[in-house]
């Protein structure tokens, strides 16, 4: 029975890197399940087996994905590493295997475009945003010698900026994936979140 399981998960990791890798380089609108069968090797039977459709697909990609972010979330915060440091190296690191590969940005852009049309997608997005504002919250209370969890004024001041560090890290993301001119996404980023960082400590 394990070596079922952890066959049929390596089959599923196998279709979800290809449906990655057409949606991305396609659009969602613009691939179809023939594209992801060819693309991952795999029969159109063993394809369907898994996902019948592909919004069931998408919705377990987008799961997949965020699962894997939550995990090295947790690893993040579980480092004994002052606040700081961490929280600098979350931003370097997500903004390197962006200019890694720049398919991973615009996978995302394809996948929130669905949020609207597919409920658990937006559900699963919805969650997941929620609990990374609450993380980068945990680290910008550290960094400033304080929680969040008391309330007060400078809880609030920090649930503030950690909202601010999100929507600076989304709003640069979608502004070097759309870019003419090409920039450095990462000291870019983190010299953005830093005066934020630097503001919160003043």
């Amino acid at each position: 029975m394990a070596g079922e399981e952890e066959r049929g998960a390596a089959r599923k990791a196998q279709i979800f890197e290809a449906a990655a890798t057409v949606f991305a380089r396609q659009g969602y609108h613009g691939a179809r399940m023939d594209d992801i069968v060819k693309q991952s090797g795999l029969s159109k039977g063993a394809l369907y087996w898994y996902f019948k459709s592909k919004d069931e697909l998408a919705t377990g990609l987008v799961h997949q994905i965020l699962t894997a972010e939550s995990q090295a979330m947790d690893t993040l915060m579980a480092d004994p590493r002052p606040a700081a440091e961490r929280l600098e190296e979350m931003v370097r690191n997500f903004a390197a295997e962006l200019t890694r590969n720049p398919d991973k940005a615009r996978l995302a852009l394809e996948l929130l475009a669905l949020a609207h049309a597919i409920p658990d997608i937006r559900s699963c997005f919805s969650s997941h945003h929620e609990y990374y504002i609450s993380r980068i919250g945990e680290l910008l209370g550290e960094v400033r010698g304080s929680g969040t969890q008391d309330g007060g004024p400078q809880a609030h001041r920090t649930e503030a900026a950690a909202l601010a560090v999100a929507s600076v890290v989304d709003g640069l993301v979608l502004r070097w994936t759309l870019a003419q001119t090409p920039f450095d996404l990462e000291d870019r980023l983190w010299e953005a979140v830093d005066i934020i960082v630097r503001e919160l400590r003043s």
